[in-house]
């Protein structure tokens, strides 16, 4: 009994060795958090839904300004409990601070989930969270007020009950596209990482007709939540995807431009596409069936960023496919005694030698916002903490957001409408409240532009394209009454506002949503 006592307190000790590489993550989490611009367009959103406006940007236009549904949702749930606090400690930076709180959250859970369910193995999981702590791209975006954190859960929690449940049934199959379905929803180009492994499994199945049935059932909260937005939008994705990938840009500039992302990320954060070229390649040769389908769903995501041409937020879209990886090399069945301490010292290095070679790796490091050049490449790819940290980090943010609204989220409709062009449409688009209308140039939040012409389809950023204001579209926004000049062009704007300002209901309307989907009335190029 002595000695089962004994191997039980041994067993438990053991366990707990990787805690202070959490408590360092977690440390180093907290000196990091920030809140991007961009998490301000759901900001806005979160408070005209939560407020009785819709989850909307502009009142009065159903437009769906966000890529992250579910990450939406949540945060809409929590500002929504806190609001009814009547001595609500928070006051006007609830949406700040709780955006910060329910990503820290999720990161600790998912480091969590790692250390326990998915290393198992206290040396394995010393290195996974070194490797976290470590990445750039992975700190970066475990807050900013993206959908990262939660992403990182859902891939976490797929991959953990793979791995602790082997039996291959129904029950486990429905649980595993369910969580892949959530992510899906959180971020819908995910569903890439997942749909290999899923193919897999529903080739294993036993009974295929009956695997298909489970697999439908457990994709119900993405198939609930893409026929909402079709009914609701009348689109099945963002606004914010028509405007970023509609830009009648080459495939081959695309891909060029993606091609300098990836470099981009080797030169300030190269641990980060180290360990997932090491996973890939590892797995491939050594893995089995799953672990090989899920290095296939990290090529299709690798392969995706390369299709899109990357984006500006340097390092972003490669903090899912880390996870990913981390995972796959470090599971419970993989022992490495010999080369462990040489993996672990190779990690160490190539993680802390950017942060000694590179201006801005420090944590504390403040850009100068006057010089473009600290942050920003030749190719527009920005390391956003560190532009924003200054002014949206959360230990130089403790007395309040850095970004608020002064006075009470009400509407009042009158005509003309007052509306306003800005830059970057978040902060500044959430300061000017309800009764504004925002129309940035980058046609993030408006229905049109997205499926306008580029200004320049020579000169542009990524994530950051100027699409053509048409004659008399502002005249159109302030009045209510169609005068754009182009007559091909008012005639689409008529089409497009029945379904986004119309009567949800109307008949008319769902035949325009299935118009504009199929391409009917498309503005050339």
């Amino acid at each position: 009994m002595s000695n089962l006592h004994m191997n039980k307190t041994q067993h438990w000790l053991e366990r707990l060795i990787p805690l202070p590489f959490f408590i360092w993550y977690m440390w180093t989490l907290v000196q990091t958090a920030w809140v991007s611009d961009d998490a301000f367009i759901t900001f806005r959103s979160i408070e005209n839904f939560i407020h009785g406006y819709g989850p909307i940007f502009n009142i009065g236009e159903r437009v769906q300004t966000f890529t992250h549904p579910l990450w939406f949702l949540l945060q809409s749930l929590a500002n929504w409990g806190i609001g009814l606090w009547r001595d609500n400690p928070l006051g006007s930076s609830r949406l700040y601070y709780m955006n910060i709180l329910l990503s820290a959250a999720a990161s600790g859970v998912t480091m969590l989930v790692f250390w326990f369910w998915g290393a198992v193995e206290s040396k394995n999981a010393v290195l996974g969270l070194v490797v976290f702590t470590l990445s750039k791209a992975f700190m970066d975006y475990s807050t900013s007020g993206l959908e990262n954190p939660l992403s990182h859960l859902l891939i976490a929690a797929f991959l953990a009950f793979h791995l602790t449940h082997k039996q291959n049934n129904f029950s486990r199959l429905y649980i595993l596209s369910s969580l892949a379905a959530l992510a899906a929803t959180n971020r819908a180009d995910l569903l890439l990482l997942f749909l290999p492994a899923l193919f897999h499994l529903f080739l294993a199945s036993p009974a295929r007709l009956k695997a298909l049935a489970v697999l439908a059932a457990g994709f119900l909260p993405f198939i609930l939540w893409e026929a909402f937005s079709v009914f609701y939008y009348g689109f099945p994705f963002p606004n914010t995807a028509t405007a970023k990938l509609n830009t009648g840009i080459s495939l081959m500039r695309a891909a060029q431009q993606g091609g300098h992302y990836y470099l981009n990320s080797l030169t300030l954060d190269p641990i980060t596409l180290f360990v997932i070229f090491s996973a890939v390649i590892f797995r491939l040769i050594k893995g089995d069936a799953f672990k090989k389908a899920m290095i296939s769903g990290i090529l299709l995501y690798l392969i995706y960023i390369l299709y899109i041409g990357g984006d500006f937020m340097s390092g972003r879209y490669f903090t899912p496919p880390l996870i990913v990886s981390v995972f796959l090399l470090l599971n419970p069945g993989f022992h490495f005694p010999k080369i462990y301490y040489p993996a672990l010292a190779l990690v160490i290095i190539i993680g802390i030698l950017p942060i000694y070679l590179i201006p801005g790796r420090d944590p504390e490091f403040i850009a100068n916002v006057s010089n473009l050049k600290d942050f920003v490449d030749d190719h527009g790819i920005s390391d956003e903490r560190n532009f924003y940290y200054g002014q949206m980090g959360f230990l130089k943010n403790l007395d309040g957001s850095p970004a608020t609204y002064k006075g009470e989220w009400i509407y009042q409709a009158a005509y003309p409408i007052q509306v306003e062009q800005v830059g970057t449409l978040g902060v500044a688009g959430y300061r000017l409240g309800p009764n504004v209308h925002v129309l940035d140039r980058n046609a993030l939040a408006d229905p049109l532009m997205g499926h306008m012409p580029l200004e320049d389809k020579e000169n542009w950023r990524i994530g950051h394209y100027r699409h053509i204001i048409p004659e008399g579209y502002i005249e159109t926004l302030t009045t209510g009454e169609n005068r754009i000049a182009d007559p091909a062009i008012a005639r689409f704007y008529d089409k497009l506002r029945i379904v986004v300002k119309g009567d949800l209901w109307k008949r008319e309307r769902f035949i325009e949503i299935w118009n504009l989907n199929a391409g009917k009335y498309e503005i050339s190029h």
